[in-house]
């Protein structure tokens, strides 16, 4: 069967920026819902915070290490049958999750829906949405990411619904069979913008007209990305266990985790529009401050009333983090390198949202307390900042006469 072939009708860019969204919520829920089995699967196996988060930092591996490959095929004509890979791995990898028996299995499982399944979506979505739009590129990775903020509130709220309805094992099975129905025909869809012939030189070869060369771009978008992402993935993997640890329902810890993604969808559709104003960095800046100053608070006091309000404020700031990080890379790079620098820093990405979960997981079980593991996680977003603002003052802009669209923008 041919994947890659064209499609017998034109499908428009805003159809494209649809599926890309939903298929990158659908892909972003199943990292985020890894949340909410933690205590199924303690209370079943009895494994401990840090066997447990390890399974994620497994999944991140697999995201980081897949991305860069899949990153790299979303530059050619692979594009479809990258995507079409990903969505049957995510769903026959949660139907596998209902036969789960040892930690083995549970690894295995993790580390196969990072580097076969999200880490298939994640690099060619951001790449093939970044092409098309040259135009108003801030909004669309906006509305883009704001799709994966969804997905990482609503897919771990429908599973938490489905474990308490029908147990863990049939909400790993019926999720996996929800995925199979809706995301394969949606990334079925997608197609890239055409390409310039060859020996063409390609028509737009770096947006932002970044002075550094693009390795070094990458270099420090990677050093951010690994940092931002750190301090994000601390509340993100653990905010329902830590609701539980202070006395809490699960539930309501699955709502604080929802509060936080949608608030997100909202700030990452707000700071695409900012950084289309004022620029990538300062945007970027903007998002990391908001998220580096609310961190911390979410082990302050074990009320409600101080959590929810917390959430809020970081969810709108973590939101706008990635929306930043793919737009910076699309500025820095040239646009045939795109796909395999997007894969690169959302490698190191990746391995920073990783070791934050894992660390933030073994901290709880020497300490018996969550506070050292968001401490770390306000430490790694203050060293992001300055990261940050050593890239600004490194980097040099300079004005172009003039921008040539690819074909196909909007």
């Amino acid at each position: 069967m041919q994947f890659d072939r064209q499609i017998p009708f034109q499908v428009p860019d805003w159809a494209i920026l649809v599926a890309a969204t939903i298929g990158m919520g659908l892909g972003f829920g199943v990292t985020s819902s890894f949340a909410v089995f933690m205590a199924p699967l303690e209370q079943a196996f009895g494994w401990s915070r840090g066997q447990l988060s390890f399974a994620y930092t497994l999944m991140t591996i697999g995201m980081a290490g897949g991305g860069l490959l899949w990153g790299r095929l979303a530059d050619t004509r692979h594009l479809r049958a990258v995507l079409l890979l990903g969505a049957v791995v995510l769903g026959l990898g949660l139907v596998s999750g209902s036969f789960i028996v040892t930690s083995f299995g549970l690894y295995a499982i993790s580390l196969l829906l990072g580097a076969l399944g999200f880490a298939c979506l994640f690099a060619p979505l951001a790449s093939v949405v970044g092409l098309r739009f040259a135009r108003r590129r801030g909004l669309a990775i906006g509305i883009l990411t704001a799709g994966g903020a969804v997905g990482q509130g609503l897919v771990p709220m429908l599973m938490e619904w489905a474990i308490a309805g029908l147990g863990w094992r049939d909400a790993y099975l019926w999720s996996g069979i929800a995925y199979l129905v809706i995301l394969v025909p949606l990334m079925a869809l997608i197609t890239p913008p055409a390409r310039p012939a060859a020996g063409a030189s390609l028509p737009l070869p770096c947006m932002g007209g970044w002075a550094m060369a693009p390795e070094a771009s990458t270099a420090w978008l990677s050093l951010a990305g690994f940092l931002c992402c750190f301090c994000m993935a601390v509340p993100l993997v653990h905010v329902v266990a830590l609701v539980c640890h202070q006395g809490h329902a699960p539930s309501a810890g699955a709502s604080i985790l929802f509060t936080i993604m949608a608030v997100g969808a909202a700030g990452r559709i707000a700071i695409g529009l900012l950084a289309d104003r004022i620029g990538v960095l300062p945007a970027y800046m903007i998002s990391s401050l908001m998220q580096t100053l609310t961190v911390f608070w979410f082990v302050a006091s074990p009320q409600m009333a101080i959590i929810l309000p917390v959430a809020v404020v970081f969810g709108f700031g973590f939101a706008g983090n990635m929306t930043c990080l793919i737009l910076a890379v699309r500025e820095a790079v040239p646009a045939d390198r795109v796909g395999r620098a997007t894969g690169l820093v959302g490698m190191v990405a990746w391995i920073g949202m990783g070791a934050g979960g894992y660390v933030s997981g073994w901290l709880f079980d020497a300490t018996g307390s969550y506070v050292a593991s968001f401490a770390l996680a306000a430490a790694a977003g203050a060293l992001n900042l300055l990261t940050l603002v050593l890239l600004s003052r490194f980097k040099e802009t300079r004005q172009r006469p003039g921008r040539v669209q690819l074909a196909g923008a909007v």
